[in-house]
Parts: C-alpha cells; sequence; structure tokens
C-alpha cells in the first residue's frame, strides 16, 4: 500500500491478504512509520532475491532434466525391453505381470490337482 496523504499529515498503511481480499492495515505516522516503511522495503527486495533465486534454479533443473530426458527414455525402452524377454506384460498399462504358463496340449492333467 504505502504512504496515504490525508489533510496535511501523511500515513503509512500496510497491505495484507486476507482470503482473496486485500486489506489496507494502519502502521503509524512520523519517524517511526518511516523506519517501518524501510524495514517493509528491505523486506520486499530481499524476498525478490529469493524468488529470483528460486526461478534460477528451477531453470537450472529443467536443463539438467531436459538434458538427460533421452537417457532416461532409452533406460525405459531397455527396461520394457528386458521385461517382456522375461515373460511379463502389462494389462491396461498397469504394472508389470508375469505371464501364467499355459499347460501344452499333449500333456496329460497332473493327477494331483485332480
Amino acid at each position: 500500500m504505502g504512504w496515504e496523504c490525508r489533510g496535511n499529515r501523511t500515513y503509512y498503511y500496510h497491505g495484507r491478504r486476507d482470503g482473496r481480499r486485500v486489506v489496507k492495515e494502519y502502521v503509524g505516522a512520523g519517524p517511526a512509520a518511516d523506519l517501518i516503511a524501510r524495514y517493509d522495503a528491505l523486506d520486499r527486495d530481499r524476498r525478490a532475491a529469493e524468488a529470483d533465486t528460486t526461478r534460477q534454479t528451477i531453470a537450472d533443473l529443467d536443463a539438467l532434466t531436459a538434458a538427460v530426458a533421452p537417457l532416461d527414455e532409452a533406460a525405459d525402452l531397455v527396461a520394457r525391453a528386458a521385461l517382456l524377454a522375461a515373460g511379463f506384460r502389462r494389462h491396461h498399462r498397469g504394472p508389470w505381470r508375469k505371464r501364467r504358463a499355459r499347460p501344452a496340449e499333449d500333456t496329460p492333467p497332473d493327477p494331483a490337482t485332480g
């Protein structure tokens, strides 16, 4: 919010968020309000610097992710091929499951299972 002039006096207000609304809070006037305004400006600059650092870190991580993406796709392809070769399958893109072994047609049924 900042400074507001009313008559011949200057008052400092601070804005805060209350749900979806921004509410003005009276802070003061005179030298005390000037010190609080300077502190608010320093705090605002600190938060802006932190936001810039966070944005730069995210950009660096995105660049690393983009560099590793082809290797990730190749590893996924190799893993999928190994699982298929080992007799696993995926039903409707779900988890990998081992295929059941089907009995051969020419073998007689096992008498123990009945």
